[in-house]
């Protein structure tokens, strides 16, 4: 008895420190170095996402359609959402099919993220990012970035140069 007991709180020990782990090991869109993450590269203005971006309307349609573009560009992720991983392609078509059937006419891409990408609405999880390197971001924030990024080199005065730089 005293040895099962033993083994049990070893077990019990050793599942508290390992989900402690895992649960701390998710990012919010920061590196642990402090660096900002993004779906792709930066600066931006060199890329497909971001010339499209020039062309249109520029509202807020066009900056979804922007974070679209950009999480297409980035094959090499890997998308969590309620309890499965998905290839950019499966991440792309399910984020299309919330714009198609969940979005709201002059919905900001801020609100709409938050509503839909924050957290899932049907287990309450966060929707997650897997990169290259292993590390793993909350999408909601890596998503926020690319937002800003996009804000911020729309305000940039020379167009060679991104304030993420």
């Amino acid at each position: 008895m005293r040895i099962s007991l033993h083994r049990w709180t070893l077990c019990a020990v050793l599942s508290a420190a390992l989900a402690g782990g895992c649960a701390s090991s998710t990012l919010k869109g920061t590196s642990p170095d402090g660096r900002k993450t993004y779906l792709g590269p930066v600066p931006i203005e060199n890329t497909e996402a971001f010339r499209q971006f020039m062309k249109s309307p520029q509202n807020d349609v066009s900056i979804q359609t922007y974070l679209f573009a950009r999480l297409k560009a980035a094959q090499d992720l890997q998308y969590y959402r309620d309890g499965q991983w998905y290839s950019w392609l499966e991440a792309y078509r399910g984020g299309m099919w919330l714009m198609r059937n969940r979005y709201q006419k002059g919905q900001d891409a801020r609100t709409f993220i938050k509503n839909h990408v924050w957290r899932s609405e049907a287990t309450g999880q966060a929707h997650l990012v897997k990169f290259p390197d292993g590390s793993i971001h909350e999408a909601y924030y890596v998503l926020l970035n690319e937002l800003d990024l996009l804000e911020q080199t729309l305000r940039s005065d020379s167009p060679g140069k991104s304030a993420a730089a």
